[in-house]
């Protein structure tokens, strides 16, 4: 394999060279409809590649005790796929968060610190799946250097990085080399990498965090009454309707055998709606029918808002 070398910093930055594989990979990681088994899949072989990459540049990797330390949770893809390849390795888990808006980064050990060091720990290996500022890893190789007094030998693998970036990451103390899959165009003003990754990397790889919303009572209702209401409507307790962001509405797509059967049930939901003085926010299209219910004076779920999502359960 043919790398690229620069010493754009006190270490060198090795690029995997650019191969249709790696270009198919790298599309991937980017793509906005990937599936967690995908993205998976992307990280596990962007990390064999970059381990190619790295036995290649320092024969010694394989043969000597290492540490790895995932930045959580995106590289934990790369800790499962860099395990079998270094037989010596251990491993140190760490959350790095990031103040939003700006370069504040606190690095949390989920366990034990990797200093002081236990006698088999080694050289540290740094995972990171993408690096747009830097901040995360800067922030987590000027601890590694703090904690280990000034002794520490760091390696930085990323898949997928900013120019600027990884020339921040390779000028800190103690990093002896850095390997990245591919370089990003730039890093935008958002913090964003472009070309674009489409979604945070930790979401693609493991899915959206579920969330449950605690239901918005309207004022003047009796709260225990409605909260029972709504949580037999919920989905995850057997019912149909899911909450919306806010907590202040419940909503449910309802889907027929066609556009006749969908209308004869929105002409029963709009008498209903008539005689209950209360009236739902809907979509149809074709035969899909959108419905929420919510109360906007006084704002929030209502009792009434219960019994007209009860009858609309009942007209199916």
């Amino acid at each position: 394999m043919t790398l690229i070398t620069t010493s754009k910093g006190p270490a060198p930055i090795i690029e995997l060279p650019s191969t249709p594989a790696l270009t198919a990979l790298m599309k991937d990681l980017c793509a906005p409809s990937a599936t967690p088994k995908s993205m998976q899949d992307t990280v596990h072989a962007l990390t064999h590649q970059i381990l190619t990459a790295a036995h290649t540049h320092d024969p010694t990797l394989a043969h000597t005790p290492t540490t790895l330390i995932p930045i959580l949770r995106g590289a934990l893809p790369m800790l499962v796929a860099a395990q079998p390849a270094l037989p010596l390795s251990s491993s140190i888990l760490t959350r790095c968060s990031k103040t939003k808006g700006t370069a504040d980064v606190a690095v949390e050990w989920l366990g034990r610190r990797p200093f002081p060091a236990a006698q088999d720990d080694g050289r540290l290996v740094v995972l990171d799946t993408v690096v747009a500022t830097g901040d995360t890893i800067v922030q987590l190789c000027a601890e590694l250097w703090a904690l280990s007094g000034g002794t520490a030998s760091i390696v930085v693998f990323c898949c997928y990085a900013a120019p600027a970036a990884l020339e921040r990451v390779a000028a800190c103390p103690g990093v002896e080399y850095v390997v990245v899959g591919r370089r990003a165009e730039r890093c935008d003003e958002r913090g964003y990498l472009v070309p674009y990754t489409h979604g945070d990397i930790g979401d693609k790889i493991y899915g959206e965090k579920l969330t449950v919303e605690r239901p918005v009572v309207a004022a003047g209702e009796d709260v225990s009454r409605v909260m029972k209401g709504i949580a037999d409507l919920l989905a995850e307790n057997g019912g149909a309707w899911r909450l919306d962001s806010e907590g202040s509405a419940i909503q449910r797509d309802f889907h027929f055998t066609g556009f006749n059967q969908a209308w004869a049930f929105m002409n029963k939901v709009a008498q209903a709606a008539k005689e209950h003085r209360h009236h739902p926010e809907w979509t149809n299209i074709y035969n899909n029918v959108s419905v929420r219910w919510t109360t906007h004076d006084p704002k929030g779920l209502t009792n009434l808002d219960v019994d007209m999502a009860r009858l609309c359960d009942s007209y199916v």
